[in-house]
Order: structure tokens, then C-alpha cells, then sequence
């Protein structure tokens, strides 16, 4: 993940080598379909019109983690054999968030890419990566005494691919900058998890249909 992560940075650096580039960014709420909670997050947009209704864009959204609404059970063990009892049982919830790079082209109507009032529209591909973790609530443990057993692995992740549909709106300020809205869903395919622990904790957090929605400012580069 880390090198498609330096992949966009170094495409968004690339940027103002061309004669225009626009530099998003805002905030954004994940919703999976049939999920919890929704997650919050902030996203960066690096674009560069080919034209005044036709651009390509690059995308990174990072959004936070959720609480799995279900509660587990699992224990820690003694560090000294002889402290009695050996096991103690302890409770955990799982968290899970997300990572979504896409890239893709825009279509705008109206006034077009850095005029007045339009619209737009545009499909991506992406990629998606989730980190899964175990919360313990030690709350009743002496953990000088304890600790959790050597197989037991707290964190996975899970790398997906995928493609979305987005659409939006947008006013541009002439010689400030462009306020926009927009929403879109992605379908993910291909998930593929680190180990078991990321598969049995995201049984209830993750969704291979999710829906965005981001509001944010653009600022253009000549």
C-alpha cells in the first residue's frame, strides 16, 4: 500500500509540470451498505483538465476507524506459570478503516471545468486498504501479571480492488477557487486478507459496496 500511496504522491508532484492543475481537499463520510456506523475522513484530489469538460484525476481518501458493534470474548495468560489462574478472560471489540486511491477521467457540463457553475461526472478504479484491529478492555486485569497469548495476532489488513461511479457539483470563483460537493459508490472485488484475524474481524464492518460523500475546495495552478 505504501507504494501506491508514494505512486500518487509523486503523480500529484508531477502536476504542475503540466500547464494546469487543480489541488483539492476536504472532508468525506464512508457508508457501507448494510455496515455501521458511517466513517469520517479528508480527501486530497490532484486533476488536470485536458480541456475545459474533460480532466483526469487522482484521488486519496483516508477515513477513520469504526467500532464493530459486537462484542468478543478471548483471554490472556499468566507470565509467572505458578500465578493462579493461569488464564483470564478478557474482551475485545474490533475497529476497522480505510484507505481508497482512485484515479479516473471527469466529465463536466455546464460551464464547464474552471467557469462559473457546473456539474460532473466519471468513473474510477481504485484501490482499497483496510487495517482490522483488536481492542482489549484490560479493565479488570493485572497486566503486570498477565499477557496475551504469542500466537495471538491484534492487527491484519485486507487489500481490495475496485471501481466506483462519482458525481457532483461545483461553483468556481473566478480567481479564488472552486467550491464542489459530490457523491459516488464503489464496488469492491477481489479482497484479500493478511490473515484470519482480518478476516473474522471485518466480518461485520466490511462491505464490498460502499457509498462517499466529500464536500471541498479546489484551488488552481497555472
Amino acid at each position: 500500500m505504501r507504494k501506491f500511496g508514494l505512486v500518487f504522491v509523486l503523480l500529484v508532484l508531477a502536476m504542475p509540470y503540466y500547464a494546469q492543475f487543480g489541488l483539492s481537499g476536504g472532508v468525506s463520510i464512508l457508508k457501507g451498505f448494510g455496515g455501521p456506523k458511517p466513517y469520517a475522513g479528508l480527501h486530497i484530489i490532484g486533476e488536470v483538465p485536458r480541456d475545459d469538460f474533460v480532466s483526469f484525476m487522482g484521488k486519496i481518501s483516508f477515513y477513520g476507524k469504526q467500532r464493530d458493534f459486537v462484542t468478543n470474548t478471548g483471554y490472556v495468560e499468566a507470565v509467572d506459570p505458578t500465578t493462579m489462574p493461569f488464564y483470564e478472560n478478557v474482551t475485545y471489540v474490533n475497529t476497522m478503516n480505510y484507505i481508497v486511491l482512485e484515479g479516473g477521467n471527469r466529465f463536466y457540463l455546464g460551464d464547464g471545468y474552471d467557469n462559473g457553475f457546473g456539474a460532473y461526472g466519471g468513473g474510477t478504479l481504485q484501490l482499497v486498504f483496510n487495517t482490522i484491529k483488536r481492542e482489549y478492555d484490560y479493565s479488570d486485569i493485572d497486566m503486570s501479571k498477565y499477557q496475551l497469548p504469542v500466537n495471538e495476532t491484534v492487527k491484519g489488513s485486507i487489500f481490495s480492488l475496485g471501481f466506483g461511479l462519482t458525481g457532483g457539483v461545483k461553483y468556481t470563483f473566478a480567481g479564488y477557487g472552486t467550491l464542489y460537493g459530490e457523491g459516488g459508490f464503489s464496488y469492491i472485488f477481489n479482497a484479500q486478507p493478511s490473515n484470519t484475524t482480518a478476516s473474522s474481524g471485518a466480518a461485520n464492518l466490511y462491505a464490498p459496496l460502499f457509498f462517499t460523500f466529500g464536500v471541498g475546495f479546489r484551488k488552481e495552478f497555472y
